[in-house]
């Protein structure tokens, strides 16, 4: 697709620049919600943009259009030339026809595709009336979601690569807010597919009911030192919290903790991150990133130790490694390195025995605050948290909104135990239920 696009900007682009790489992105996104059972908004939109990145005289320069003609295309051509005269950055960059990857990962459905717009809007409508009729207690669902998108891109540079993939994704949550005389709470449930007949909108409301009505009349927790469990989507949560820590950029810069850290032993030996860009079942999955380099699954921590940084060609130059696969960049901005499916690895103990390694733990299942009260410099953090008192293996009560701190390396070389329940989030970070022997809690 759009070849002659790619055409015309590479013949004009070929006595200007020394090299040019042009990254074409396209696609659509849907999203209906639903409020007392009429549509409260409905948005379809497209989009379509163009970008290239030009080498002269060893300079960078970037100019991207969502304009498309050939005249346009040759003024971003112009445009990035004269941006790269006045590029600061001393960053080397040589653009290569790299492998391709000899994995091939499914991520586009054509039946995902096909589904009745009718269809989702019913799926909507029926998530808040079940969420409704889940507990007398519910009064209100301010959240009852569809959406889905389909995503098209091509990446090309003047030595011959030539790269393009086409996903698409669905997914749906609801919030759920229940009160029993002057307690309110609020509980969410979520699910991201490419397979329409896995949403279950009564199975979706009646978890997202319960994680409300569960809450419900909750304790004051008594300020002090507690083993903690995060349930699986609040792990996932601070992973992608601290997930820029591992950003080979950040470290080049100094502003990571893992810095002059790579061999040693940083967490509990339970403990192994990865980075999967292949991941059959992750929703960041994709053959190859944003310089057209083979993604591929990388070991950042393994049994406790230190082993890699996300890289780009550009960082990964500078350390003297090859790139991971974690270029990135839309159309209309600069490289850079991201996350694609980023895991703490399930562990092989159920969650229930998670609960019987301490007298008295604290389950956190919700998390609030991530951007003020997480320091991903340091480490530290301090985040309102809501969740429960558990004794002798066995929940006791709710508690009211309380606040967890500690540090993330810390947490993680307090790593008790790992449970198998992993379940990714809708960013593509995933997690299992994990037991910290010691975190402070403060009522």
């Amino acid at each position: 697709m759009y070849s002659s696009e790619f055409q015309t900007i590479f013949a004009y682009a070929k006595d200007k620049t020394d090299e040019i790489e042009i990254l074409l992105s396209a696609g659509n996104s849907f999203s209906v919600r639903i409020n007392e059972q009429n549509i409260e908004s409905f948005n379809y939109s497209d989009s379509k943009g163009i970008g290239v990145r030009v080498v002269k005289d060893e300079k960078v320069g970037y100019a991207y259009t969502e304009k498309f003609d050939e005249e346009t295309f040759k003024l971003i051509v112009d445009e990035a030339i004269e941006n790269a005269k006045y590029t600061e950055n001393d960053d080397i960059v040589i653009m290569e026809k790299y492998p391709e990857n000899s994995d091939n990962p499914i991520v586009y459905s054509e039946e995902l595709d096909r589904v009745d717009v009718v269809d989702k809007i019913q799926f909507a409508k029926d998530l808040e009336k079940y969420a409704k009729e889940a507990d007398k207690r519910v009064f209100n669902v301010p959240y009852a979601v569809y959406a889905d998108g389909k995503s098209y891109s091509r990446i090309a540079n003047s030595k011959g690569l030539d790269r393009e993939d086409t996903q698409n994704y669905a997914y749906a949550y609801v919030a759920v807010l229940s009160a029993e005389e002057e307690d309110k709470r609020m509980g969410m449930d979520f699910h991201i597919t490419r397979d329409f007949g896995e949403f279950d909108p009564k199975k979706m409301a009646e978890k997202g009911a319960k994680k409300s009505t569960d809450l419900l009349n909750g304790k004051l927790a008594k300020t002090g030192k507690y083993a903690v469990v995060f349930n699986n989507e609040m792990m996932a949560t601070m992973l992608a919290t601290f997930s820029g820590i591992f950003n080979a950029k950040s470290v080049q810069e100094g502003r990571s903790l893992l810095k002059g850290k790579i061999g040693q032993k940083i967490a509990n030996e339970k403990v192994t991150i990865v980075d999967d860009g292949l991941h059959p079942d992750g929703f960041s999955t994709s053959a190859f990133d944003n310089e057209g380099y083979p993604t591929e699954r990388t070991i950042l921590i393994e049994n406790g130790i230190l082993k890699s940084f996300l890289h780009n060609t550009i960082t990964a130059r500078k350390d003297g490694v090859k790139s991971t696969g974690n270029g990135s960049r839309g159309y209309k901005g600069t490289l850079n390195i991201s996350t694609s499916n980023f895991i703490i690895e399930a562990g092989e103990h159920k969650e229930a025995d998670l609960f019987t390694k301490h007298d008295r733990i604290i389950e956190i299942v919700s998390l609030q605050g991530m951007h003020s009260g997480a320091n991903a410099i340091s480490g530290d953090f301090s985040l309102g948290a809501q969740g429960f008192l558990w004794e002798n293996g066995k929940r006791k009560h709710s508690l009211k909104p309380f606040t967890v701190s500690g540090n993330f390396l810390q947490m993680l070389s307090g790593v008790e135990a790992i449970a198998d329940n992993f379940k990714f989030d809708m960013s593509s970070n995933g997690a299992s239920s994990i037991l910290i022997n010691k975190l402070n809690i403060s009522g």
